[in-house]
């Protein structure tokens, strides 16, 4: 007998074996919802944290109760946990020193050498201005300088209100030329 979780109840060895070799195979949203069943959360509370509906989440863990035998949702959270606990155990940790590179210079020469590099180092900066080759005015302007300055707004509608004229004016012509070709046949 194994104790898992915080309520003192015990699980067969037996139920949790067939448990941790089901969840490597959850999908990453099963696994999402099932991190926190793990912390007893209600489906309401799951679905507020995830933005999903509350049918959504309990469709996931249906999906992962089926798969591991119909376990209440108690056990599939203890056991999610003793999964997880495993799983941080089986990574290594990252050491906190690395034994291949030496703490400290030891070789005097070297250390002499970087502290004489310091009288070599440039004393002046220098401040280069470039100009990007479109910023240059040997360039054709792409609106006309009518269009630009003190009536800029005023002169930009009364071409918008000319444009729009000509527009009608062709189209009324058109009609005009459709009809009487449908006039003569």
């Amino acid at each position: 007998m194994t104790n898992f979780g915080q309520s003192g109840q015990d699980i067969n060895r037996e139920q949790v074996s067939p448990l941790l070799l089901i969840f490597p195979g959850l999908t990453p949203k099963q696994h999402e919802v099932l991190c926190f069943v793990a912390e007893n959360r209600t489906s309401k509370e799951i679905a507020w944290e995830l933005g999903i509906s509350e049918s959504a989440v309990n469709q996931r863990i249906e999906g992962v109760r089926t798969r591991a035998g119909a376990l209440p949702r108690a056990e599939l959270a203890r056991a999610y946990r003793h999964y997880l606990q495993e799983l941080e155990a089986a990574c290594n940790p990252i050491p906190d020193k690395n034994t291949q590179v030496p703490s400290r210079v030891a070789d005097v020469a070297a250390r002499a050498r970087d502290e004489n590099a310091e009288q070599f180092a440039l004393a002046d900066a220098m401040t280069y201005t470039v100009t990007a080759p479109w910023q240059s005015s040997s360039f054709d302007r792409v609106v006309p300088e009518v269009l630009d300055g003190e009536n800029a707004g005023l002169v930009r509608t009364a071409a918008m209100v000319a444009i729009a004229g000509g527009m009608l004016l062709v189209a009324m012509v058109g009609l005009g030329v459709v009809r009487a070709l449908s006039d003569l046949i």
